[in-house]
């Protein structure tokens, strides 16, 4: 009787151990529910809208060449610039004051706040118009990035150059979600109207492709929570080595159960 009661022992902990050491392909599994018609994707990218703090490389074109200096700053990233850093571009690029203006050259304060990059385009142009005949503008938003954390190989913030970057994109900058990581569990804080909001969403169904959290917007902080049973799965030369440990204590107390 004792001999079986150990025996059964020895299974259940086999049993408990492979199960802690198990994850559901379903958790890690981008896009599970495959749809062979295709999937469709958010059709429209967002269009970010100037905040405070935004910091802008803005230049301004006229056929005078004389002119030309009249806006743009020497200094100005905006001019041919062999490198282009952090530093550089918070250096050299127009920050949307806290009453949402920047102070252009020549023109002077200029309110875009909440504006689209194309409507700032619009404001600008129309004020330089009375300096000079169709100015051509070019408004981009430098200090475009995104921090993801938690469950990646690689957290960070990463800036970005590049427009209408999507959730696997960032992903992609992090390194990819590693093993631990909950891909149904993902949230992402970001801001609107200058206020922070916190969103879930899961990364396991297809219908991410046409969420609002498909395409990425600046400042966007995604989170990716671990699996329940993280604590438990330390890595899996761990886990091997505990079955091991247990498979080689139950086996010898048994055979000395055996014994007497």
């Amino acid at each position: 009787m004792k001999k079986n009661n150990f025996l059964f022992i020895f299974l259940l902990s086999i049993i408990i151990t492979s199960f802690f050491s198990c994850t559901p392909v379903s958790k890690i599994t981008y896009m599970n529910n495959i749809n062979n018609e295709g999937w469709g994707i958010s059709p429209i990218p967002p269009k970010h809208k100037i905040e405070i703090g935004d910091i802008l490389m803005i230049k301004v074109i006229s056929r005078n060449e004389e002119s030309n200096k009249l806006f743009n700053v020497e200094t100005n990233t905006n001019n041919a610039n062999t490198t282009t850093t952090a530093a550089n571009l918070y250096l050299n690029g127009f920050t949307v004051s806290t009453d949402g203006n920047i102070d252009l050259p020549n023109v002077g304060t200029v309110n875009i706040v909440n504006q689209t990059l194309d409507e700032a385009k619009e404001t600008i142009a129309n004020l330089a118009k009375e300096y000079i005949i169709d100015p051509y503008v070019i408004v981009k938003l430098a200090n475009f990035e995104v921090t993801v954390l938690g469950e990646v190989n690689n957290p960070g913030t990463f800036p970005v150059y590049k427009e209408n970057l999507t959730i696997f994109d960032a992903l992609a900058m992090a390194g990819d979600i590693n093993d631990y990581g909950n891909l149904k569990k993902v949230r992402i804080i970001r801001s609107n109207n200058n206020k922070k909001k916190v969103y879930y969403f899961d990364l396991t169904e297809s219908k991410i492709l046409q969420s609002n959290f498909y395409y990425l917007n600046n400042k966007d902080l995604v989170y990716v929570q671990p699996l329940k049973f993280k604590g438990l799965k330390k890595s899996q030369s761990q886990i091997l080595l505990s079955s091991l440990t247990t498979f080689a204590v139950l086996f010898n107390a048994i055979l000395n159960f055996t014994r007497d």
